[in-house]
């Protein structure tokens, strides 16, 4: 697990390099990706559900809403799940995985340099969401493998690799629902205090 762990910590580092260099560069698409996700923050769900809460200074409904929403959609659903389908899912987890960080890279950067309050909200998101969303997309990278190479579980048998697999998977979901709870705490916290409070 802990190659997969390094790769995928890798492509989230390289992919948000390439977004943040693109946008120094201010090439186009890079612009453009950074225009819509700045739109989409403003007005679509599930934003606009947790900016709800915290307008209303409901904290703890945003807190829980953005822990709900990253779990299943950021974590679950779009970096673990995929898994099921030997080799396609993992590429599909890969592709997720790119263009996330890519997108990060694109907006955070304006986030950082904002002000030192921002720079430390921004890098205690960055640290816990996307470290949660590294072991989230290495659970479900492993299960896409585990079919192909039943030997790393050592078994001769594709069905008792993919359900050990499916095993390890439920355990490193402890650890990313550690981070993106306290992740969401983090961030709901912040983004309330420095915009509300």
């Amino acid at each position: 697990m802990k190659p997969l762990l390094i790769m995928v910590a890798i492509l989230y580092l390289l992919s948000y390099v390439a977004g943040w260099y693109l946008i120094t560069l201010k090439i186009p698409l890079a612009v453009q990706i950074k225009q819509g996700i700045h739109n989409a923050v403003l007005t679509e769900e599930p934003f606009t559900f947790v900016l709800g809460f915290l307008q209303r200074g409901e904290l703890l409904q945003a807190i829980l809403a953005t822990f709900a929403v990253n779990l299943t959609v950021g974590a679950f659903l779009t970096t673990t799940l995929p898994g099921m389908l030997p080799l396609v899912g993992a590429l599909a987890i890969v592709a997720v995985t790119v263009f996330r960080g890519f997108t990060i890279g694109v907006t955070y950067p304006e986030v950082l340099a904002a002000s030192p309050v921002t720079l430390v909200l921004g890098m205690g998101t960055l640290i816990l969401e996307l470290g949660a969303y590294v072991f989230s997309g290495a659970a479900g990278i492993n299960i896409a493998v585990a079919p192909l190479f039943p030997q790393r579980y050592s078994t001769g048998s594709r069905i008792t690799a993919f359900k050990r697999a499916w095993v390890d998977a439920a355990r490193i979901f402890t650890i990313v629902a550690v981070l993106l709870i306290l992740g969401a705490i983090w961030e709901m916290t912040g983004i309330f205090l420095i915009s509300y409070g």
